[in-house]
């Protein structure tokens, strides 16, 4: 069983984003990753993660964007956690500013969990109330604590 709550390390959550742009995000996003010692070539996956960008944005609507790509840069995939109270321009579907970033990154052998993880990820991000306490909590332990009881509910 995938476990978001797993994959997201304390180290990789960003409260505060200071990026109000989609491109500088996701550097800024990657750059978390890099000082987590999760990744070591930003520029590889930046520009992994723009091209997907540029194919369709991943800002899924209700203030959420899940950009992600596969990368043999890691081991096993992850999920780094940003959020921002001002909003980001990320163009996504319902043309409203993203407050919270969720970026998963694999290795290329992990299509099928990669898959499973941005579905439960978009069903748990789905429940408005859930959406909104994410967006009030004040620390990374809670964040994960949020996950960890959904994702033990399912």
């Amino acid at each position: 069983m995938i476990s978001i709550a797993d994959m997201m390390h304390p180290e990789c959550i960003k409260l505060e984003l200071k990026q109000k742009k989609k491109k500088k995000v996701i550097r800024e996003m990657v750059e978390v990753l890099a000082a987590a010692k999760i990744i070591e070539d930003t520029d590889v996956l930046v520009k992994k993660l723009l091209e997907r960008e540029n194919n369709a944005s991943t800002g899924i609507g209700y203030g959420i964007a899940l950009p992600h790509a596969f990368t043999d840069h890691v081991k096993e995939t992850v999920i780094a956690f940003g959020r921002s109270s001002s909003g980001i321009a990320f163009d996504a579907i319902d043309n409203r500013p993203v407050h919270l970033i969720f970026l998963i990154v694999g290795p290329a052998s992990s299509t099928g969990e990669h898959l499973k993880l941005l579905s439960k990820l978009s069903r748990l991000l789905n429940d408005k109330p859930f959406r909104e306490k994410l967006l009030e909590v004040e620390n990374t332990e809670e964040i994960l604590n949020m996950f960890r009881e959904e994702e033990e509910e399912e």
